[in-house]
């Protein structure tokens, strides 16, 4: 029998392509449209996605702790019917008010369930000496979804409205992603015989162990360095790329290309763009993890994230402009792949979920905080120096990420708690 292991990080792909651009890639070609016919300002729809994160990161508290326990798949199937409801509700809602309060429960439980947490799991039972290239390959979906999602959308939100939209997405759950979970998923090598890595000896007394209680990776100074370093980055990339179309268009950089009989934007040509860096960040970073100390990559991720969204407040022509995009998208590209990885080489697969889930107490006040601040400060035509504010956040998340220290006795020292 073929290793299976390659068709996981291909179902993961395809999870997270959809999850990350139904929720958050395709969310700011709505605005237009929001504004319009809800009456929602820009700092409104900037909250719908912070209470998002903040909810899914506090759900992701305890569905990390269900992922360590129980089956992958199962919680992934239930997770798709929660998030299909989800969008459906999004299609109806009629007033800011209902759009924040689906964004915060359903999309904020099913999204999680469905993608980045279970999927990043399910990758993690499959893999460890190439885990960094596997997660990086799975993780090419989340940006993958900005490249291609938005040139789709864009001009079918003109065709049959951005409500109808909603509904082929939760189709899109219900009738593809949940029927691949379904005959498809397997949670880990072993229920098939087969090993971690494709190795014919494989240790696999990391499977067998139990996760350590929550509590304890508080315990853990290098718990608090990834969780603190990878919370900055989050609350620069979100407000940077949450408002990046807006921010082009105030630029002016808003010509209609023909794109194979596409109307394509420049704006959302340089958002794709961005999405593509963080295709080429996932591979790159992924690959950089499984061969160097964990901090130099993630201060190397950290710099490119800087340099692109400094770029971004500074250039004054299109191509300058694209060129910042690709780097900020290289950068903010390898956030999640080296966030998974470096728990993972620190505290083992077993603990995977439930330390992936308990960061969430450390990153859940300080994500969200960048998308509100940015979404406050276009109301206010502060914007630009609230760029600035995270570019600098990131150049800390540097700072932080210098401190990260994994050794190779750790993860067998963990095991022997």
């Amino acid at each position: 029998m073929s290793f299976k292991g390659w068709n996981m990080v291909s179902i993961a792909v395809l999870m997270e392509f959809s999850v990350i651009g139904f929720t958050f890639y395709c969310y700011p070609l709505m605005f237009d449209s929001l504004e319009k016919e809800l009456g929602a300002t820009q700092a409104q729809l900037s909250g719908a996605l912070s209470l998002f994160f903040i909810c899914s990161a506090a759900a992701s508290i305890f569905l990390g702790r269900l992922l360590d326990k129980y089956s992958v798949k199962n919680i992934m199937i239930i997770g798709g019917v929660i998030f299909s409801c989800g969008l459906i509700s999004i299609a109806y809602v009629q007033s800011v008010f209902y759009l924040l309060l689906v964004y915060a429960t359903l999309i904020a439980i099913g999204g999680p369930a469905l993608g980045n947490l279970s999927v990043t799991k399910l990758v993690a039972n499959w893999f460890e000496t190439k885990a960094g290239v596997a997660l990086g390959i799975a993780a090419i979906g989340i940006s993958f979804s900005g490249v291609i999602l938005p040139i789709l959308v864009d001009p079918l939100i003109s065709a049959i409205g951005w409500r109808n939209v909603y509904l082929v997405f939760a189709a899109i759950v219900l009738l593809l992603l949940l029927p691949i979970i379904y005959f498809l998923v397997i949670n880990t090598p072993e229920e098939i015989n087969q090993n971690k890595d494709n190795e014919i000896s494989s240790n696999q007394t990391a499977s067998q162990e139990k996760p350590m209680p929550m509590l304890d990776f508080l315990k853990f100074g290098k718990f608090w360095f990834i969780s603190l370093a990878f919370a900055l980055q989050f609350f620069s990339m979100g407000g940077v790329l949450l408002h990046l179309i807006p921010h082009a268009s105030i630029l002016g950089f808003e010509a209609v290309w023909d794109f194979f009989g596409f109307p394509l934007k420049q704006t959302v040509f340089a958002y794709s763009l961005a999405a593509f860096g963080g295709v080429v960040g996932k591979i790159f970073f992924g690959y950089l993890i499984d061969r160097m100390q964990a901090n130099r990559p993630v201060m190397f991720m950290m710099l490119m994230q800087a340099i692109g969204i400094f770029g971004l407040t500074m250039v004054e022509t299109f191509d300058l402009f694209l060129i910042s995009c690709f780097v900020f998208g290289l950068g903010f590209g390898g956030a999640m792949v080296l966030m998974s990885a470096c728990f993972l080489k620190a505290f083992g697969s077993h603990n995977l979920g439930s330390v992936r889930g308990i960061s969430a107490v450390i990153i859940v006040p300080v994500q969200p905080l960048g998308i509100l601040i940015v979404g406050q400060a276009f109301d206010a035509g502060y914007y630009i120096q609230a760029f600035l504010l995270m570019g600098f956040a990131s150049v800390l998340a540097l700072l932080v990420s210098s401190q990260i220290s994994i050794e190779q006795k750790d993860y067998p020292s963990l095991q022997q708690q």
